[in-house]
């Protein structure tokens, strides 16, 4: 009996592991492998009910079911296409068999006896999808929350009357659009990183179906049967859109290949959020400030174009990023509303970082700032050179007396020193600050997702 390909045991390993969301946790599940009809389908379910399914072609196989240790496919996993065959010795004993390079490799195997919630489910009736539902799934997935509270924030919604998939933490919200679901409702599916793997996004033959409990997507030979709900409760996303922004930039392709090259970079990135302060005017410029050093630098959009009134916030870095390579070009600024970053297929939704953080234009900060012109050919501005002391001073004239004892024969050696024990004193200090940052971080968590949903306009369903 066939039981599969190298190749394919390793990537269902690898696709398995990620249909779980974090780390998992326990025994793994058995894999359950059915001949009927020549077809092959190999499969395992978490115990979140989360379904990983590979079919192949079975072709003078006969009927057959059994259940194998998860670990046999560790065992067999290559990168060829060798097949990996199976004997049954008894009811329960089996020898697995396959080839390890040049030399044969057997490994004996107790199968596990099968017992009715190891049946295959019939799959639903598939119906053709586009190839940007893995994608927006994916990205949408990236989007949510670890944890759930009042609402359901560890979930994607799939907008079947719409065709959209929403994906928000409180913090941040993605959506996605241009999709057709064959179903008219609204449905919450597990946010997971499967839909993301190379084996499934690599497929063109993408198809999407459901049962009375699974939303299937299945891509090529795979298919993922995620359990949905309907219940749980999820935050509007689409009223944060707001429906007359004052002020729209839209950056120019190239204006935003240029950025992102550089954008990572700009002073500030160590700093909480990364912020980066978006001046929306006449052009569109993005400044960083390294709190530390104050150095700061700035990115001229010069090809973009700007309609509405000047405005000017901050915002976190990564975020932006984000959206821009998602290829989010429009930017919507309102006053008092989170900022939309809109695209073809994706639309990113968040709040502005605080006021305090924003950094003024660089005609107003010290003169050391470096600017950076984003064009098609963009230049560094050269850093200003700072003269730096020597410190090889001669000694001072003792004029042919011995200096007091206890005192230091140059002063400039005990301002040395009194600057390196502040040096230290300073790193000591950032060290203790940074720890007890990160304590206030995980209570201010919970905290934080609820106010940020109060701030976005999600929080409207009231206590559940």
């Amino acid at each position: 009996m066939t039981l599969f390909t190298r190749v394919e045991a390793r990537d269902f390993r690898a696709l398995f592991t990620r249909c779980v969301a974090g780390r998992p946790r326990g025994p793994a599940p058995p894999v359950v492998i059915q001949i009927r009809d020549e077809m092959r389908t190999v499969t395992a379910t978490t115990p979140d009910g989360v379904t990983l399914t590979h079919t192949s072609p079975a072709p003078k196989e006969r009927d057959d079911h059994l259940l194998l240790p998860a670990t046999v496919l560790a065992e067999v996993e290559g990168g060829t296409d060798e097949t990996v065959t199976l004997e049954r010795q008894s009811k329960l004993l089996a020898v697995v068999r396959w080839h390890g390079g040049t030399k044969p490799r057997t490994l004996p195997v107790g199968l596990i006896l099968p017992g009715k919630q190891h049946e295959i489910p019939e799959s639903p009736e598939l119906s053709p999808a586009s190839e940007k539902l893995l994608p927006a799934l994916h990205e949408c997935g990236r989007s949510a929350a670890r944890e759930n509270g009042r609402f359901a924030l560890s979930r994607v919604q799939l907008q079947g009357r719409t065709g959209r998939v929403v994906g928000t933490d409180g913090k941040i919200a993605l959506l996605a659009t241009g999709l057709k679901f064959p179903f008219p409702d609204d449905i919450l599916v597990p946010a997971l990183p499967v839909l993301g793997s190379k084996p499934l996004m690599r497929s063109k033959d993408v198809r999407v179906g459901r049962t009375s409990s699974h939303l299937v997507v299945a891509a090529g030979p795979w298919s993922v049967w995620l359990p949905f709900d309907t219940e749980a409760r999820y935050p509007d996303v689409l009223a944060l859109i707001p429906k007359q922004p004052p002020t729209v930039a839209r950056l120019d392709h190239d204006d935003v290949v240029e950025l992102l090259k550089v954008l990572s970079g700009l002073p500030g990135k160590g700093e909480e959020d990364c912020p980066v302060t978006i001046n929306v005017g006449s052009t569109v410029k993005i400044r960083g400030r390294d709190e530390k050093t104050q150095e700061t630098q700035e990115v001229t959009l010069a090809q973009s174009t700007v309609s509405g009134p000047a405005q000017r916030f901050a915002f976190n870095r990564c975020i932006l990023a984000r959206a821009l390579s998602l290829g989010c070009r429009i930017l919507k600024v309102t006053p008092g509303k989170p900022l939309v970053v809109e695209g073809e297929h994706f639309s990113v939704f968040a709040l502005a970082l605080d006021s305090s953080l924003i950094v003024p234009p660089t005609d107003e900060v010290q003169k050391s700032s470096a600017v950076v012109a984003v064009s098609p050919t963009p230049t560094l501005a050269q850093p200003v050179p700072t003269l730096q002391r020597s410190n090889a001073m001669p000694p001072p004239d003792a004029n042919g007396h011995t200096p007091p004892r206890g005192d230091p024969a140059d002063p400039l050696v005990a301002a040395e020193e009194l600057r390196d024990a502040l040096a230290d004193a300073t790193s000591k200090a950032a060290r203790l600050v940074a720890a007890l940052k990160a304590g206030r971080r995980e209570k201010k968590v919970l905290a934080s997702v609820f106010a940020n949903l109060k701030q976005l306009g999600l929080d409207s369903g009231g206590p559940p």
